[in-house]
């Protein structure tokens, strides 16, 4: 069972049987021995003392073929206070832990601000308790421009309807001065030994108790929490669960007096349902079930409060008899300068010398870092809400602390995550961006905290300039509930369950390690302006240029440009342990190799079994009941459309990887990246149909001797 208290994964009742097919010949795919099995446990198959035409008992078989092979499971939960066909998908590996996972590693506690696990520790989240959907904690991989399976399945999942703010008790006024000096108090807790005193506060100052004048105060903290989920409820507050309003910064340090006041209201109501929600009479479950049941906006309101107790601290200074002074202290800055540094060094800065002068803060003719712009202060004071946000956050401070990018980078924002720039000799791009997944494969390409460079230069653009992509929705099957409720059924190593496993029904799929090519190199990165521009580029504003983008290849004295045209996935292959293993005959595949044919290979999407007749719905507009009810019903799985997938082999030097990654952007395929050195051919192919992506793409990480070659710093 699933460890937490959500609702459903009923992928152990009614599983969908196999498809009764008649065994396969599978042309262009091989078995063979090579060098890969000195990485692993040799895999000798037939196993010794049996013959092909022998079948194994199902406890021979769970031992033989299942013992440290990948597993994927799935689950489909409903989502709270929605109506019916508004649906979350996760998926979980078998046997994740912390040396065998397909997550990349985060190297600065400051980076785990991108998810927050309401109930618990955030390095024991799962990503169906993280209050963003999907979860950020999985976002990226442990390769540079790849995703996890976790994230790929949940973003195919619903998005919440729009809810409107229901409530309608505005709470009592109260002066300015007074919120900050009552959250200067909260930073030491509520009151709970004095439940008088915590009433008398609550009623008296901040809300009103709706029975004050009946027999039935709300002295309880069920009534409390009610009370003050009823005002901020109200919607004259700023609702935090809209991206648009996530840099909080804005808020908090905005120069408008009123919506400064505004805001630290909202706040300290926050902050008073906070302390309550977690009070030491609420265990964890107890916690769970009434996270569930709040609306989203109120969560949002929750997670603004930790993070302020985490990273802000109010100290008040008496000036006078009658006159105080209130100031901010930056809890968290330093471990934020250490993150930030951390983060100009893995993506090699060029100009690091600058950046290590102003995070010093030595030169008082500087302006403190803080105060440099409101990301600046968001980053730096640690007020960073989970979600999209935290990857501009810290880029944009990073811009901030060197003069020398100037005005033209002064246009990255989290509402445009199909974003990059040029500075200098190299380009850095979001992992959100079809260009950053792609070249994140290149050589010396490092991915931190969402961002993915240096990258290599492209003549097209300035010296300094921020760009914006021009990248389609992919094409790829969308996965409907039975897609992933039925995934451990569907990729079951064993295939079908029986009494019995025949041992001619697998056989040890291997690539080619003897005969790899070193002949394809990236030629040019080329960037033209698209025919359709932003309508606030048009109007002359100075934004950033909407840019098609493609990758040009040299090949035996031949070029073959890529067209990056679709925002596809690359998912990261998970691990699989004392591999190579044996793979069912059923998970048909056709190897590759990335120099014979790849690039002459136009019609895949028939050849794998994709239908045209499961369209991605526009994302302008969430579905009603009714339209999901009929798209659904007219929706074939994507299980049904991926009958065959490609393993192209990738391997040798870097550039055979961006190669193979650039196809897939021009001709629309998401893909499984795998590493030979951490799983085998026969566990990558079972994850791309647990994704049903037709795709996967083998290699080696690059070659050990590329190091940083061709990189400039």
């Amino acid at each position: 069972m699933r460890p937490s208290s959500s609702s459903g994964g009923g992928a152990e009742t009614a599983m969908l049987p196999y498809r009764e097919l008649s065994r396969p010949r599978r042309a262009g795919s091989y078995s063979q021995p090579s060098p890969l099995e000195a990485c692993g446990r040799p895999r000798r198959w037939p196993p010794s003392g049996c013959r092909p035409d022998h079948a194994l008992s199902a406890l021979d078989a769970e031992e033989l073929i299942c013992a440290g092979a990948s597993t994927f499971k799935g689950y489909c939960d409903e989502i709270p206070n929605a109506p019916a066909g508004y649906d979350r998908f996760y998926a979980v590996m078998g046997s994740e832990h912390q040396s065998r996972t397909d997550r990349a590693p985060v190297p600065a506690e400051a980076y785990r601000y991108i998810s927050l696990n309401m109930t618990g520790a955030s390095e024991s989240q799962f990503p169906w308790l993280s209050l963003e959907q999907p979860c950020m904690a999985y976002a990226y991989g442990k390769s540079a421009g790849t995703t996890t399976l976790n994230y790929y399945v949940s973003k195919a999942g619903s998005s919440p309807p729009p809810l409107k703010p229901a409530g309608e008790t505005r709470p009592r006024q109260i002066k300015f001065l007074h919120i900050l000096d009552r959250l200067q108090h909260l930073e030491a807790g509520l009151e709970e030994h004095d439940p008088d005193e915590m009433y008398r506060y609550l009623y008296s100052t901040l809300i009103e108790d709706p029975e004050r004048f009946g027999h039935h105060p709300h002295t309880g903290l069920e009534q409390q929490i009610n009370d003050l989920v009823d005002v901020l409820s109200h919607p004259c507050w700023v609702d935090f669960s809209t991206p648009k309003n996530q840099v909080v910064a804005k808020f908090f340090d905005s120069p408008d007096q009123l919506r400064k006041q505004a805001f630290f209201h909202q706040l300290l109501l926050s902050v008073e349902l906070y302390l309550r929600v977690h009070s030491e009479k609420h265990t964890d479950k107890s916690k769970r079930k009434l996270m569930l049941q709040l609306p989203l906006n109120i969560a949002w309101d929750l997670a603004l409060a930790q993070r302020w107790l985490e990273n802000m601290e109010i100290t008040k200074t008496r000036t006078s008899a009658n006159q105080s002074t209130f100031s901010f202290d930056l809890k968290s800055k330093r471990r934020q300068k250490e993150a930030l540094r951390l983060f100009a060094a893995t993506l090699k800065w060029p100009n690091m010398d600058e950046i290590d002068y102003v995070l010093e803060e030595q030169d008082k003719t500087e302006k403190p870092l803080e105060d440099r712009s409101a990301d600046a202060m968001s980053w730096f004071s640690g007020i960073i809400l989970p979600g999209p946000t935290l990857p501009w956050l810290v880029m944009n401070s990073l811009i901030d602390c060197d003069r020398d990018t100037g005005e033209a980078l002064k246009y990255l924002t989290h509402m445009h995550q199909s974003s990059g720039f040029q500075y200098r000799a190299n380009t850095y791009w979001s992992a959100h961006s079809i260009v950053g997944k792609v070249l994140g494969a290149g050589r010396g390409v490092k991915q931190i905290a969402g961002w993915i460079g240096p990258c290599i230069y492209t003549p097209d653009l300035k010296r300094t300039e921020c760009v914006r992509v021009h990248q389609l929705p992919s094409p790829d099957p969308k996965l409907t509930p039975k897609d992933v409720e039925h995934m451990h059924t569907r990729t079951n190593p064993l295939g079908p369950v029986e009494d019995s496993y025949p041992i001619d029904d697998y056989e040890v799929p291997m690539p080619d390690l003897e005969d790899v090519t070193d002949l394809i190199r990236i030629e040019k990165l080329s960037f033209v302006p698209s025919k359709e521009q932003p309508l606030s580029t048009r109007q002359g504003s100075g934004g950033p240029l909407l840019f098609d983008v493609a990758v040009y290849f040299a090949c035996g004295g031949e070029s073959w440009p890529m067209k990056l045209r679709y925002d596809v996935h690359f998912i990261n292959a998970f691990p699989c342990h004392q591999g190579p293993h044996v793979l069912f005959y059923d998970f048909t595949y056709q190897a590759i190799k990335i120099d014979d044919g790849l690039v002459d290979l136009h019609d895949w999407g028939r050849q794998s079994g994709r239908t045209s007749r499961s369209r991605p719905t526009s994302s302008r507009s969430s579905p009603s009941k009714k339209a999901i009810a009929l798209s659904t019903a007219h929706c074939e799985p994507a299980h049904l459309q991926v009958n065959k997938v490609l393993a192209i082999e990738a391997l040798g030097v870097s550039d055979n990887e961006v190669f193979a990654r650039a196809w897939c952007a021009h001709h629309g395929y998401s893909a499984i990246v795998a590493n030979i050195k951490e799983t085998c051919m026969a566990c990558a192919i079972r994850e791309a149909y647990a994704a049903c992506v037709s795709v996967v793409i083998f290699t080696e990480g690059g070659k050990d001797t590329e190091k940083d070659e061709g990189i400039c710093v």
